[in-house]
Formats: structure tokens, sequence, C-alpha cells
């Protein structure tokens, strides 16, 4: 049962290069999701200067700047971010981070957040640490819930295969949030939406698919991460 040992490549090597402009439509349709659940979260909080750790393209910073979270927009990305960098964010001030030490002074930002970047990264106290020093107010983090009744040796390869090293549910996110200094202020569990379950599939199954979890998480929040992967986000605030 416990033989067939996970297949190990390059940390990362799937965001390396250039991408498709498969690749980067679908990374834009994802950061629409990814900034909604962020400014839901927000509330009628405002906000100047807004840093994004783990940028990637820049999709979600532009996102984030559409919905009018904030007015000064800046994303730090281990991978060089010239690269790949989405035409919708050129107009942002984008820099390289060494993945240790963010190039900014303690309490830089008004608004620091990290989406789906820290089950990507070897040290998450690490990188929360450094996300806690440039934050002068509000934390927002998200990740997927991957850890599951559904969550085979395979499904965990297929993750592992696009750099995901981390697995949570949404309780074991929790305790390493409230163990890297952070004080939790909120949380919610975000299922996709139509056009993100739909993005390879056909609109109808997409619909089927979206019924189903969405019932599911209406019923029973709880239920539902131990079921499907929905995303996890958390608010919080240095200690």
């Amino acid at each position: 049962m416990f033989s067939n040992p996970f297949i190990v490549s390059p940390h990362n090597a799937h965001f390396e290069g250039e991408y498709s402009a498969t690749e980067h439509e679908w990374l834009r349709v994802c950061a629409v999701d990814k900034a909604s659940n962020l400014a839901s979260l927000l509330g009628a909080r405002s906000f100047d200067s807004v840093l994004e750790v783990g940028c990637g393209t820049g999709a979600v910073l532009a996102a984030v700047a559409r919905l009018g979270v904030g007015t000064r927009h800046v994303g730090v990305d281990m991978v060089d971010p010239s690269v790949h960098l989405d035409d919708r964010a050129r107009a942002f001030d984008i820099q390289a981070y060494d993945g240790v030490r963010a190039p900014f002074e303690d309490a830089s930002f008004d608004l620091v957040y990290s989406s789906h970047v820290i089950e990507h990264v070897p040290n998450p106290r690490g990188l929360l640490a450094e996300i806690r020093r440039v934050a002068r107010g509000s934390i927002y983090l998200e990740v997927p819930c991957e850890l599951h009744v559904r969550a085979t040796r395979d499904a965990l390869q297929r993750t592992l295969d696009i750099g995901h090293i981390n697995a949570y549910t949404p309780e074991s996110f929790k305790l390493l949030v409230q163990t890297s200094g952070l004080r939790l202020l909120d949380s919610r569990l975000f299922d996709h939406s139509l056009d993100v379950q739909a993005f390879r599939i056909s609109r109808l199954k997409g619909q089927l698919k979206k019924a189903i979890r969405g019932t599911l998480l209406k019923a029973s929040p709880q239920w539902a991460s131990r079921t499907f992967t929905y995303h996890f986000g958390v608010l919080c605030e240095p200690e």
C-alpha cells in the first residue's frame, strides 16, 4: 500500500520559462476568483499600499487593482517576473525576491497578501515571518486545501507536479498561521467560480460540478472541506 513513492521533480520547475497563451488565460481566470475572495474578507477596509508576495505573472495583482483594493500596487516573486509578466500588470512595480528577505523596510505596506504561494515554499513559517515583517496592517493568505478523503497518492502527485510541496486542511492552515506570530481575524472557505470549473471541460459539466460542490459547501463547510478541494482564505494581522 505504501510502496509507491512520489516522483519529485526540480522544485517549481513548472513555473520556469515563458507561458503559453492558454496558460496565461487560465491564470487570468483564476486571478478573478482570488481577487474576489480577498476583497470579500477585507470588506470595507481601505488601503493605500498593497504588496503581493509571490505575484507570478501579476494577474492577481491586476485583478486586485481593478477591484479598487489599494492605490499603489507592488509585487515580488522568486521567478524572474519579466519572463512571463501579464500585459495587464506591466504598469505595476514588480520586483525579484530571493525567497528569504523581501527588498522592503519593516512595516512598509498597508496590506500584504499571498495567494496560492505557501503550498509551494519549503519554509512556510519563514515566509510568513517575512510577510509579517513588511506588513503594518492587514495580511491576507490563501491556499488550496488538498487534504481530504479524496486525496489519493495520484491526486497528491498531480499537485506535486505543479510544485505543491505542502498540503493543508482549513484547521492545519489556521494552526500554521497562528503559530507564525499572526492574529487571526477572519477566515472563509471559497468554491471555484463557474469560469474556473468549466475552463477545461464543457460549460454544462462545469455547472454540474459547481452545483454539487456549492450545495455541499452551503450545507456544511466542514464536511465540504473533507470531500473536495476548496480554497481557504484567512485575514490576519501581526501579533
